[in-house]
């Protein structure tokens, strides 16, 4: 194998010379030591090998880009990591498809025209079954702001339903038609 003219951050971190098969070699240049660094002490050299060999080379970067977030956030927070992250973007994004929900409720009950969205849930990061790092996920947020909108869509909801049935024809007449 040729030796390349400037180790990557990896083979400098372990002290060894840098190859054209380098795996780290795409992924940490010689810029970004403290990257591999944070990876090194939390992962592992030949956890990240197992990792990135595993993987198709298209993902391979967003594995690294992933595992530097988490190491990094690891050595900050020990305990908890990336998780409270995490759980945070999780919460946005279901207050997120809470209000899409309620406006196109909102909107369907004014032009009875769209139909409510109904979204498959999406992959949360503790579905991803190969990262040791798995925390529980409180999935039941109720903060005000969630209570709020429940109780919109609820309300929408009922209303759109009334219109609803008042538009659609009743099989028996009412007293108010058989008036003269």
């Amino acid at each position: 194998m040729e030796k390349m003219s400037t180790p990557c951050a990896a083979c400098k971190y372990l002290r060894r010379k840098c190859t054209q098969a380098c795996v780290f070699a795409p992924y940490f240049p010689p810029n970004k030591q403290e990257d591999y660094a944070a990876i090194h002490k939390v992962f592992g050299a030949s956890q990240v090998t197992k990792i990135l060999s595993d993987l198709h080379p298209s993902q391979r970067q967003d594995a690294v880009t992933s595992l530097v977030y988490e190491a990094q956030t690891l050595l900050l927070d020990p305990v908890h990591g990336c998780s409270p992250h995490v759980y945070n973007l999780q919460r946005q994004l279901k207050d997120l498809q809470d209000q899409l929900h309620i406006a196109r409720n909102e909107l369907a009950s004014y032009n009875n025209i769209v139909p409510p969205l109904d979204l498959p849930p999406p992959i949360t990061y503790q579905q991803n079954h190969h990262n040791p790092m798995l925390m529980p996920v409180v999935s039941n947020y109720d903060g005000p702001l969630t209570q709020q909108l429940h109780e919109e869509a609820h309300r929408v909801e009922s209303e759109r339903s009334a219109q609803v049935q008042q538009m659609q024809p009743n099989a028996a007449p009412s007293k108010r038609d058989d008036c003269p």
